[in-house]
């Protein structure tokens, strides 16, 4: 059965033998009289129907991104709906995240629920506004992306981009110790400060607000031995930084974190070092309630930078430890109850290459594990079997790959 897109509604046809008698192909000058018998039978017997305005709705909403980007221009009333707020975060929430990762061909995308032998398993997307090379992804959220990008004499930008819908923004530098701009040629003291001023991103969504914010946690000397915490937040809805500072917060050392913020649940949660306790901890950060704490890690479990890992596991915030050839991975079933942190999965990397971004990345719909080796995913099942790998040999990053889901939600202040 074939389905035709006309203004307003779709119109089912049922096929039909567009194949006219032999007495009638057979004579060449009568070629055209072939095609008008064809249009002629085609007009007989195509039955159309129209199909409710809930249907079409139903169908669009699983439709992808692209598709519907296409789709606002068959009517107004197609237009309407897909541009409707309501549409795009039902739309959204049918929609299945995927991965990001740098290729030295370019910036490519997979969808993870797919089996690894599908093909093509990863789709390219381009970035036309920057060099693809040098980017540094630091947050995702609702199919929006925060990265970085570093550019010559030390200049570095920030950007929130939608892949698929091709919609960004430029995040202006923080007023308090940005990145340096070699506008005036490059300024090493600055440099210096800024390198000192050490920092960390991410990326969250402030539903009481409908605000997308970006969040830059710093720690700054306050004494000769004491450093204190702080908060700064780019507002996308009031497009101005905020500082917040924490005199009060544990003497922490971001020097060895760089990876992006995990947002779970509204709140940002980083694997910091604090050095009151000689100890790496997870300080997370809520984003409606715009305070700084300390999640405790599970018992007698020494958390380590190049063997750790948070990530969100079905519903729960989960971390996961390498231990020689295994991965553990932990769930907290309570969240912020260090008792309620339970081992769930042992997962097996013997005869994999190491690497700094070891660690599970996503959980399939039907229970699979995704682990992200630094250039190949691996699949296991739920009781720990290897399924398959994907090699994707993608470029040095200091993160793993990020996850993002594709949407055509709109972001405050940016006209599409």
């Amino acid at each position: 059965m074939y389905i035709y897109i006309n203004p307003g509604f779709l119109l089912v046809a049922s096929p039909v033998c567009l194949c006219p008698p032999p007495s009638v192909v057979q004579s060449a000058p009568l070629r055209f009289s072939c095609f008008v018998y064809i249009l002629k039978q085609a007009r007989m017997k195509i039955e159309t129907q129209v199909l409710p305005q809930d249907l079409i709705t139903e169908i669009l909403l699983r439709s992808p991104v692209k598709s519907l980007v296409r789709f606002k221009a068959v009517c107004k009333f197609w237009r309407f709906l897909i541009s409707d707020p309501h549409f795009a975060r039902s739309h959204f929430k049918l929609a299945t995240p995927k991965v990001m990762f740098t290729l030295i061909q370019g910036i490519f995308t997979g969808d993870l629920d797919a089996p690894f032998d599908s093909y093509p398993f990863s789709e390219e997307i381009q970035v036309d506004f920057v060099p693809y090379y040098g980017t540094i992804f630091l947050g995702s959220c609702r199919g929006f992306l925060l990265f970085e990008v570093g550019f010559d004499n030390f200049d570095i930008h920030h950007y929130l981009w939608n892949p698929a819908t091709r919609v960004h923004k430029t995040i202006p530098p923080s007023p308090l110790y940005g990145p340096p701009r070699p506008i005036y040629g490059f300024n090493p003291r600055r440099y210096s400060e800024y390198l000192r001023f050490r920092h960390v991103f991410g990326f969250g969504y402030d539903s009481s607000k409908d605000d997308y914010l970006v969040v830059k946690l710093s720690i700054r000397p306050l004494f000769p031995n004491r450093d204190f915490a702080l908060v700064q937040i780019f507002s996308l809805r009031a497009n101005m930084w905020e500082n917040i500072e924490f005199t009060d917060s544990p003497c922490l050392d971001l020097s060895k974190e760089r990876r992006p913020g995990l947002l779970f649940n509204g709140i940002l949660h980083w694997l910091v070092y604090d050095k009151d306790k000689s100890m790496n901890v997870i300080i997370a950060f809520d984003l409606m309630e715009k305070t700084l704490f300390e999640i405790p890690p599970p018992d007698n479990i020494a958390l380590d930078h190049s063997s750790c890992n948070l990530w969100g596991h079905s519903s729960f915030l989960s971390l996961s430890l390498v231990r020689s050839d295994k991965i553990d991975i932990f769930v907290m079933k309570e969240y912020k109850l260090q008792s309620s942190w339970t081992k769930t999965h042992v997962l097996s990397f013997s005869g994999i290459p190491y690497s700094d971004q070891l660690g599970p990345l996503y959980s399939t719909k039907s229970g699979d594990i995704i682990v992200d080796y630094g250039t190949e995913l691996v699949k296991y099942t739920a009781n720990g079997e290897q399924l398959s790998i994907w090699e994707h040999r993608g470029c040095p990053r200091e993160s793993r790959a990020p996850m993002y889901t594709e949407s055509i939600l709109s972001l405050p202040g940016v006209s599409e």
